[in-house]
C-alpha cells in the first residue's frame, strides 16, 4: 500500500477555509477537514454548514475533535452526499458508545475511525479496533495546528500493527519532511499534514497556490519509496 499523503484544513472562518479547499482541491484525491468546538479542544472550527457549502469530487474525511460526538455526527451524516464525505474520525476519549457509532455511519456507507490523544494508550483501543476502518494517532495536542512532532506516537503505530496488523494507520500533525518518512517507515498508511502545507513561509513561490503545491510535493518525496513495516 502506497503511504497517503491528505492535506488537513483547519480553519475558524468559511472564508480561510474557502481560500484553502479551493487551493488544495487540484492537487489531491483526499482532504481532511477539522471540526473543533471548542469544548474537546480550545479552538472553534467551521462546521457542517460551510463544508455542506461546496460541491466536490474529492473526498472529505471528516475529524470531529468534539465533546458530544453524537450532536455531530448526524449533521456530517446528512450533508455526505453533497460534500462527498467518505470518512468520518471521531475522537475515542468521548465516544459514549463507539460500537453504536460505528454501526450508524456505516450504515450511511461511510467509513468510521478513531483517533486518539498523544496521551491515550493504543490498549484503549482493543475492544473496537477490529471494528474500525481507520485509527487515527495525533502526534500533537488537539486544536490548534503547528504544534510540535510528538514522538511517543512512532511506538504506538508499532503497537496497533501488533494490535491488528491490517488496520489502516492514520498520524494527524507536526508532519513534515523527516517526521513524515519516520511515521511511514514504522508503519503508517495515510499522513495528514495542515501546517507544513498551507502554512509554510519557508517555501517560495511566486503564488500560494504554488507554494502549497510545492509543501504537498515535498511531503510526497519524502515517503516516496517507503514500504510499510
Amino acid at each position: 500500500m502506497k503511504i497517503e499523503i491528505i492535506p488537513a484544513i483547519l480553519s475558524k472562518t468559511a472564508a480561510d477555509y474557502h481560500k484553502k479547499f479551493k487551493t488544495i482541491e487540484p492537487f489531491t484525491d483526499w482532504i481532511q477537514v477539522d471540526i473543533v468546538d471548542n469544548k474537546f479542544a480550545r479552538n472553534l472550527t467551521v462546521g457542517p454548514k460551510e463544508v455542506a457549502a461546496f460541491r466536490t469530487l474529492k473526498k472529505l474525511e471528516i475529524q470531529l475533535m468534539v465533546d458530544f460526538i453524537e450532536d455531530w455526527v448526524d449533521p456530517f451524516v446528512e450533508i455526505a452526499s453533497r460534500a462527498n464525505i467518505k470518512r468520518i474520525i471521531v475522537p475515542y476519549e468521548t465516544a459514549r458508545d463507539p460500537i453504536g457509532i460505528v454501526n450508524h455511519v456505516r450504515h450511511h456507507g461511510i467509513q468510521i475511525g478513531f483517533s486518539i490523544n498523544p496521551d491515550t494508550p493504543t490498549s484503549t483501543l482493543q475492544h473496537v479496533i477490529d471494528k474500525a476502518d481507520t485509527v487515527l494517532l495525533l502526534s500533537v495536542y488537539p486544536g490548534f495546528s503547528g504544534q510540535h512532532f510528538v514522538y511517543g506516537i512512532l511506538k504506538k503505530i508499532g503497537e496497533l500493527r501488533q494490535m491488528r496488523p491490517d488496520v489502516v494507520i492514520e498520524v494527524d500533525g507536526g508532519v513534515e519532511p523527516g517526521t513524515a518518512r519516520k511515521c511511514a517507515e514504522v508503519g503508517a498508511n495515510i499522513l495528514a499534514a495542515g501546517s507544513f502545507i498551507f502554512e509554510n513561509d519557508t517555501i517560495k513561490a511566486e503564488t500560494y497556490q504554488e507554494k502549497v503545491k510545492r509543501a504537498l510535493e515535498i511531503l510526497k518525496k519524502d515517503v516516496d519509496n517507503v514500504l510499510p513495516a
